[in-house]
């Protein structure tokens, strides 16, 4: 009996090495990666008993398990897509929420009246506008390929995702940039609405950063 449970303590501990081995390899949302290691060692311990069933000591059957389910570098490379198309939903989801708030707080302090003016004006005032109406169109079309409309429109590939996720995350740094530019050389009275706005640009600025490199590193093979 105390040698069957050395066994089974032991098959466990190869389980868990490889799991680790594994959680190191997969890149994307903490908590789809932490439901993907839940479903792969239910999986496996499914598998261990399905072996001992069948016959197979302890240690085969945990040898059978994990020969079945792949090497690590596989079954990570097997979820790659999966999590690529999560992280860039998540994060396009994150610049959709804080776009608006950031955009109307600069707009309020560069042009606190922009319906008295004329588009040309306010264009001269705010030239980032076409950028966020570019970055807004790209996060919009990606959010909708990635989702529920793909049963009507055609589904966008997780490199496409990542793609989309890059060229929203330089948009943003370009725009948030320019605004604050923009700003400290402008002869706008100060304002307290001014520490928010360039704080929260600050911060998007240092996520657009984080981003590129989380995107970058999980387009590379």
């Amino acid at each position: 009996m105390a040698s069957d449970r050395v066994t089974i303590r032991a098959g466990e501990a190869r389980l868990n090495v490889y799991l680790a081995d594994l959680a190191t390899r997969l890149r994307g949302p903490r908590r789809r990666r932490e439901q993907i290691l839940a479903e792969l060692r239910d999986g496996l311990d499914h598998a261990v008993t399905d072996h001992t069933t069948a016959g197979l000591p302890e240690g085969e059957a945990v040898t059978a398990a994990i020969t079945q389910f792949g090497a690590p570098q596989a079954v990570a490379e097997a979820f790659a897509g999966e999590l690529a198309t999560a992280y860039a939903r998540r994060t396009i989801a994150w610049y959709i929420t804080t776009g608006p708030l950031v955009g109307i707080w600069w707009l309020l302090l560069l042009q606190p009246h922009p319906w008295r003016i004329g588009l040309i004006a306010l264009l001269a005032a705010i030239p980032v506008i076409p950028v966020i109406i570019i970055a807004i169109g790209t996060a919009a079309g990606t959010f909708a390929t990635t989702g529920r409309l793909m049963r009507w429109l055609p589904e966008a590939s997780p490199r496409h995702a990542l793609a989309a996720t890059t060229t929203i995350a330089v948009l943003a740094l370009a725009g948030d940039i320019t605004v604050i530019a923009i700003y400290l050389r402008s002869s706008t009275p100060a304002h307290s609405l001014a520490v928010f706005a360039i704080a929260a640009s600050l911060t998007r600025i240092a996520a657009s950063l984080l981003t590129l490199r989380h995107a970058v590193a999980m387009r590379t093979p």
